[in-house]
């Protein structure tokens, strides 16, 4: 007798390490890619509403994952929504830029088996 045993699947958590150059060479921050649905599009109609606060702070605990980001005497800022909003505005746009055209991208086809 066979027996089928159903098995759910489990959504990977995929990960993207963002490495920059120029004036924030050295700086590397890793993002969550397979964010919710929801997460997303609220993030995209935040920016739309130009609520950058607000998009930085979801951005921030939502996406990011972990960074290497210290303040201007060496202390590292929070790795979430209130670090986020502590960095410059043009390397919080970065990072916001650098995910959004990874976490977009489509995933490489499956191999014929």
């Amino acid at each position: 007798m066979v027996t089928s045993q159903k098995v759910g699947f489990r959504i990977p958590k995929r990960t993207a390490r963002l490495v920059f150059e120029g004036d924030y060479e050295g700086a590397e921050v890793v993002v969550r890619l397979d964010v919710p649905v929801g997460i997303f599009l609220e993030i995209q109609d935040l920016v739309e509403e130009e609520k950058q606060l607000k998009v930085f702070e979801l951005f921030g605990d939502a996406v990011l994952d972990e960074w290497n980001i210290e303040d201007s005497e060496g202390n590292p800022l929070p790795c979430n929504g209130k670090g986020m909003n502590l960095v410059p505005v043009t390397l919080a746009n970065a990072i916001l830029a650098e995910w959004s055209e990874v976490a977009v991208q489509a995933s490489s086809p499956l191999e014929n088996n």
